[in-house]
């Protein structure tokens, strides 16, 4: 038995623990007390939500030692006392795409709530983090000082290999391919389209053609660049530009309608970027907040693990 586990029972926890009448008045208490923020948001409970309240509500935990990362903190288990935190817990499951329900607060005035997977974060003066993938995962790493997953948005940048094309725009094309691949292979999206900008460098610069939807063609990717290419082309020539003294961008994102956190993930291919180095072909990843943690953070790392062994090492 750990250190946690032994601090879990001596507040009172158990197999099968069920505080269910208790629980669901603090719930209601919750729910009752706060008016909801602009926008309309309310705390609403949810099945994850009266699980871990019937199984913890009411455990005052301390500290079980010093800390293994970070310094350990206990907690009182009670809805109530993270109420009036709808709206940041608000902002992060939208950002996550699922609710959360208050759950309690830290010795040291951190706020905690459950979301809809049963997940366990918090919210202080530093940021949001996840503090496990269950409950008690959450709890016990909170008194054991384990350091937890911060919810933040992420970036990742690759000097991407010659793709097989001498031309700019066909480089910058067929990497965006690979980026399509990738994301569909992990299961993120399948992206209908690549979405085209090229900013003249030239003066104060500026973009001749911003963010322009080109649609994927059917059959396989290495058959796609050429049409695509051509298509750019096109777009690029009606615009009046070359791409020569230009940074031409490509990007890869999630369809419409693509719920939260998967919405927030894309890749983008840039080249002309770099007087010193004008074709030079970057690579990037970027993923938000709610991609960070959870089921998406591990297709996310996937994905990331997949394109620098194309690439190479990150760069940042």
């Amino acid at each position: 038995m750990t250190r946690g586990e032994s601090a879990l029972r001596d507040a009172g926890w158990y197999e099968g623990r069920d505080v269910g009448a208790e629980a669901e008045l603090a719930a209601l208490r919750t729910v009752a007390l706060v008016e909801p923020v602009v926008g309309g948001a309310v705390w609403t409970m949810f099945p994850a939500a009266a699980r871990a309240l019937r199984e913890f509500h009411g455990l005052l935990l301390s500290p079980a030692g010093p800390g293994d990362d970070v310094a350990a903190s206990g907690c009182a288990v009670d809805p109530t006392t993270a109420r009036h935190a709808l709206r940041p817990f608000a902002d992060l499951g939208r950002s996550t795409g699922y609710r959360l329900f208050p759950f309690g607060r830290t010795d040291t005035g951190a706020l905690l709530a459950v979301d809809e997977q049963g997940c366990l974060f918090s919210v202080d003066h530093g940021g949001r983090w996840q503090l496990g993938e269950t409950v008690r995962q959450g709890l016990l790493a909170l008194i054991e000082g384990r350091a937890p997953q911060r919810v933040a948005a992420k970036h990742w940048t690759w000097e991407a290999p010659a793709a097989g094309d001498t031309r700019p725009l066909g480089n910058t094309v067929r990497t965006a391919l690979v980026a399509v691949y990738v994301l569909h292979h992990h299961r993120l999206f399948g992206a209908r389209e690549l979405r085209l900008t090229v900013t003249t460098l030239r003066g104060i610069g500026g973009a001749v053609l911003d963010d322009r939807a080109v649609p994927l063609p059917e059959g396989s990717l290495e058959e796609s660049a050429a049409p695509l290419v051509a298509a750019m082309e096109k777009l690029i020539g009606a615009a009046g530009v070359t791409v020569r003294g230009a940074e031409l961008k490509v990007t890869a994102a999630a369809p419409p309608n693509t719920p939260a956190p998967l919405s927030s993930v894309f890749c983008a291919v840039r080249t002309g970027h770099s007087a010193k180095t004008p074709g030079a072909v970057e690579l990037s990843l970027s993923a938000g907040a709610g991609a960070c943690v959870g089921q998406a953070r591990t297709a996310v790392l996937a994905c990331v693990e997949h394109l620098s062994r194309y690439a190479g090492r990150p760069t940042s």
